[in-house]
């Protein structure tokens, strides 16, 4: 059964976001296979070494940004989830909104369904970097990793919202697992986790 949600307030999203450090770094391991004590990898490095998936959509909202000196350059805003459809990420799109910053995202529902493509989003505040940036995503239970998948992409421009957004194939696994979505922008980096459900 499909959910279909057009549009989300920011201000929801980023109440449900909630960030937290990254590990050190470590073997890369095998997708879909627990690792043993000995070879336990982190969660930074399987992060670090996701492959780059295609097909993502980048959407960014210049907003008025005046930073003062002590800024952080980007602040994560949230990673989500849902099932996969078009036309989302989108800015400005949310029906009887007050003003154009707003975004839209597929239902949010951490409950994967059998047989579907899902969609991954990840969002950060752009205060002042301009370069290069990656997003990773991982979905791990326990020392199990499920997936990891990544984008890179250049920000030319800086003093607004980043929400990047990709569909994926559902991995064979069923059971409880964890989300955490990374990006990665010059010496600038955070993640954020949620929890997810594959039935």
């Amino acid at each position: 059964m499909p959910i279909y949600t057009r549009g989300l307030s920011v201000l929801l999203a980023l109440g449900l976001a909630g960030c937290f450090a990254t590990g050190s770094a470590g073997t890369t391991p095998t997708i879909g296979a627990p690792q043993t004590a000995g070879a336990q990898t982190s969660l930074a490095a399987i992060l670090d070494s996701a492959p780059e998936a295609a097909g993502g959509h980048l959407v960014f909202r210049k907003i008025g940004i005046r930073p003062d000196a002590k800024a952080p350059a980007l602040i994560m805003n949230f990673v989500a989830n849902g099932p996969a459809q078009g036309g989302v990420p989108c800015i400005g799109c949310v029906n009887g909104a007050t003003t154009s910053d707003n975004i839209g995202l597929t239902g949010p529902s951490s409950y994967v369904l059998s047989g579907t493509y899902w969609q991954y989003g990840l969002s950060f505040t752009d205060v002042s970097y301009k370069g290069k940036c990656k997003l990773s995503w991982a979905i791990t239970s326990g020392k199990t990793t499920i997936d990891n998948f990544s984008a890179s992409f250049n920000l030319t421009s800086a003093g607004g919202f980043v929400l990047y957004a990709l569909n994926r194939s559902r991995p064979k696994y069923s059971g409880p697992a964890t989300l955490t979505g990374k990006y990665a922008c010059g010496n600038n980096s955070a993640s954020t986790q949620e929890p997810l459900y594959f039935q």
